[in-house]
C-alpha cells in the first residue's frame, strides 16, 4: 500500500466511532482548523526512553506545526537537552528515585491535567511510560506508541508486560523494525493503524557521534580501541555475572558499566574496571570503539548493529529479531562456557568475517523526520 493511500485509510478509521480518542483528534483537528499548532506530548521514564523521545521532539519543533512537551521520569541529561533542543522537560520524579507504578500515574495526571495536549506519544517499556498511556487513556486523550510491536516472548519479564499494554492502550503505533508490524497484526490490531518509521534510536546515536566526532574514551580507562569488551549488567545485576566477568577477562580487558542507582558491589579482578556511566556521547564512543558488547539488559543491541560491533545479549530472548537476523546480535543466555567461546571467536575472527552486519530497514537516522511528516500529513488530510 503506498504511503498517500495508507494515510487516507488511517484518517478514516481514526475518524470512525470504533476509536473514540482518535475521533476527539479529528474533531480537535477541524474545530481549530488547519493550521492551528497542535501540542503534543512526549514521555519517557529513563535514558533508553529518553533516547528515542529526543529526535523526535527536534523533529516536532522543527516541523512548525506542532508544540511538543516532554514529561520525563528522571532528570535529563544536559548533553541530551543541548543536542536535540530539548528544553524545560516536566519531570514525574520529585527526586533521583524511581517511582513506583501508583506514584507515577498519579504525577503523571497532574502533569497531563495540566498540559492539555491534542496528543501523547509514549516511548519505552518502563513504569513511567506506562504510567502515562494509562492516565492518558483514562482522560480520553489519543495515545500514540513508539517503537511498537518490540516482543521479548518473555511474558513474566516486567518490560515486556509493559510494553504489550502499552500496545494494547495505544491507538496509533509508530514501529521500528518488521517485527513490529508482525507481532501486533498477530496480536488483531489493524494494520491501518501501524506506522512503519524506523528507529529511533538510531537518531540520536547519528546525532551524538556527529557531536563527538571521532572522540576516543577508551584512553580515560587506560585502554585501546578494540582492545576491551564493553559489559552493561542492566538495572539489577545477576550475581552469576560475577564469574562471567572473571573468566571473560582471560580472554581481554573488560570495561563494566555500573548500574545507573550506583549499587552493584563488584570486585573487580585483574583486567576489570568497573566505570560510573559517562555522558551519552562518551558512551556510545566506548561502545564503537569496543571489540564487543555484552549486554544484560539488552540495551545498544540497535547501536551495536549499526556500529558493526559483534553483540553477545546475555539473555536467552531478544526483543529486536533484526539484530539477531541481518545484525551483529548473538544470543547466549548465562551459559559462562557458551561465552568465553563467543568471545575468543571475535577476538580471532578474521576482519572480513567480522564485516558482515547488515542496517535493518530504516535505520538510517531519519525516523523522527519520517513521523513528524506522517503526523503532519494526518492532520492535513482532515
Amino acid at each position: 500500500m503506498g504511503e498517500k493511500s495508507r494515510f487516507i485509510r488511517l484518517w478514516k478509521l481514526m475518524s470512525s466511532k470504533k476509536y473514540p480518542t482518535l475521533s476527539r483528534w479529528c474533531f480537535i483537528n477541524v474545530t481549530k482548523g488547519f493550521h492551528a499548532v497542535k501540542k503534543i506530548v512526549l514521555a519517557a521514564g529513563g535514558p533508553q526512553g529518553v533516547m528515542l523521545l529526543a529526535p523526535f521532539f527536534s523533529a516536532l519543533s522543527s516541523a512548525g506545526k506542532f508544540l511538543p512537551l516532554a514529561i520525563l521520569g528522571e532528570p535529563l541529561h544536559p548533553e541530551i537537552a543541548e543536542c536535540f533542543g530539548l528544553s524545560d522537560p516536566l519531570l514525574c520524579s520529585p527526586g533521583n528515585r524511581p517511582l513506583s507504578l501508583s506514584e507515577s500515574i498519579a504525577s503523571m495526571e497532574k502533569r497531563l491535567l495540566g498540559a492539555e495536549p491534542d496528543l501523547v506519544v509514549v516511548f519505552g517499556s518502563d513504569t513511567s511510560a506506562l504510567a502515562a498511556a494509562l492516565v492518558a487513556a483514562q482522560l480520553g486523550l489519543p495515545v500514540a506508541a513508539a517503537d511498537a510491536g518490540l516482543r521479548s516472548g518473555e511474558p513474566q519479564e516486567q518490560a515486556e508486560m509493559n510494553r504489550r499494554l502499552i500496545d494494547t492502550i495505544a491507538d496509533m503505533h509508530f514501529v521500528s523494525e518488521h517485527s513490529g508490524l508482525y507481532n501486533l497484526v498477530s496480536e488483531g490490531l489493524d494494520e491501518e493503524r501501524l506506522l512503519f518509521a524506523g528507529n529511533l534510536a538510531i537518531d540520536s546515536l547519528a546525532a551524538l557521534m556527529e557531536r563527538s566526532g571521532a572522540l576516543s574514551v577508551a584512553g580515560r580507562y587506560g585502554s585501546e580501541p578494540k582492545k576491551y569488551a564493553l559489559l552493561l549488567p542492566g538495572s539489577q545485576p545477576d550475581p552469576a555475572l560475577d564469574p562471567i566477568i572473571s573468566q571473560l577477562a582471560s580472554v581481554l580487558s573488560v570495561i563494566v558499566l555500573q548500574p545507573e542507582d550506583g549499587g552493584w558491589k563488584l570486585e573487580p579482578p585483574d583486567g576489570v574496571q568497573l566505570i560510573e556511566r559517562p555522558e551519552p556521547s562518551a558512551l556510545l564512543a566506548l561502545l564503537r570503539d569496543s571489540a564487543m558488547l555484552l549486554t544484560a539488559s539488552g540495551e545498544f543491541q540497535a547501536e551495536a548493529t549499526v556500529m558493526n560491533v559483534p553483540c553477545l545479549t546475555l539473555r536467552e530472548r531478544s526483543e529486536r529479531p533484526s539484530t539477531l537476523e541481518i545484525g551483529t546480535n548473538t544470543l547466549v543466555g548465562m551459559d559462562t562456557e557458551a561465552i568465553v567461546h563467543q568471545a575468543r571467536h571475535i577476538q580471532n575472527a578474521p576482519a572480513n568475517e567480522r564485516s558482515r552486519s547488515k542496517i535493518p530497514e530504516k535505520w538510517d537516522g531519519a525516523a523522527a523526520g519520517r513521523m513528524a511528516e506522517m503526523l503532519t500529513h494526518l492532520i492535513a488530510d482532515n
